[in-house]
């Protein structure tokens, strides 16, 4: 799968050869743990049950995020990503706080009716989400900016058409799912972030440490909303701020 990654570090810039670089991910429209988490969503989400159980976590990730609209950018990519979220991040209405009961969780132990899970819908259960520096190579590798999490992937990434001389090539919000090996597959295309974000997670480092960690996911995902919807005129780190 061919996939447009719009370099939003330098707004300015759409004309220039930095503007967009191309992943190849697979062959397939889908990935293969794409369609796996697809088909757990399925079995959590369709039916009027289903329904039921997903209107509160889309509520939450308004309330946390925003409220996705049909011309946002790269809107298809942000609908699968609050889906994704709602199946694997967000806990079960009941479970106890930090117990990571996720309706991803429940269907992975067989306990949604319809689905018995294969080991691939067993290991998309498992997926990690997060903003992580690309550093691009044979293989390529990933660092977790909130975690520290350093990852390698099993999927070419490539070409790119500038390479930096230190650091990383980009900034992508991923969903990876764990093989047996001890890669990771790109579930979903990247989301794109600017890199000027790499300054703020710096010096925010030691509130990643407090009860109430900051920035999450979730605030990052809210920045980089209206960042878009801003046309990328206001520095996302101010927007990230703004709360």
């Amino acid at each position: 799968m061919a996939i447009g990654i719009k370099l939003l570090d330098s707004p300015n810039d759409a004309g220039s050869d930095a503007a967009v670089a191309r992943g190849q991910v697979g062959g397939e429209e889908v990935s293969p743990a794409g369609r796996a988490l697809d088909e757990l969503a399925t079995a959590a989400f369709s039916g009027h049950e289903g329904s039921r159980r997903l209107a509160p976590l889309l509520e939450r990730f308004a309330a946390e995020v925003g409220r996705l609209a049909a011309d946002d950018g790269d809107f298809e990519l942000l609908q699968v990503a609050r889906m994704d979220w709602a199946l694997c991040e967000a806990e079960v209405a009941g479970a106890a706080a930090g117990s990571g009961e996720t309706w991803a969780w429940r269907a992975a132990l067989d306990e949604l009716p319809g689905l018995r899970a294969s080991p691939l819908q067993r290991a998309a259960a498992r997926s990690v989400a997060g903003l992580f520096e690309v550093f691009p190579g044979r293989p390529t590798w990933v660092r977790n900016r909130l975690s520290g999490l350093v990852l390698r992937l099993l999927d070419p990434v490539g070409p790119w058409p500038r390479q930096p001389e230190s650091g990383p090539a980009a900034l992508w919000e991923l969903r990876l799912v764990p093989d047996e090996s001890g890669g990771f597959w790109l579930a979903r295309p990247p989301i794109d972030y600017p890199l000027e974000l790499l300054a703020a997670l710096d010096e925010a480092f030691a509130r990643r440490f407090e009860v109430a960690r900051w920035p999450a996911l979730q605030d990052l995902r809210r920045a980089r909303l209206r960042y878009q919807r801003a046309g990328g005129r206001t520095p996302i780190v101010r927007l990230l701020e703004f709360r």
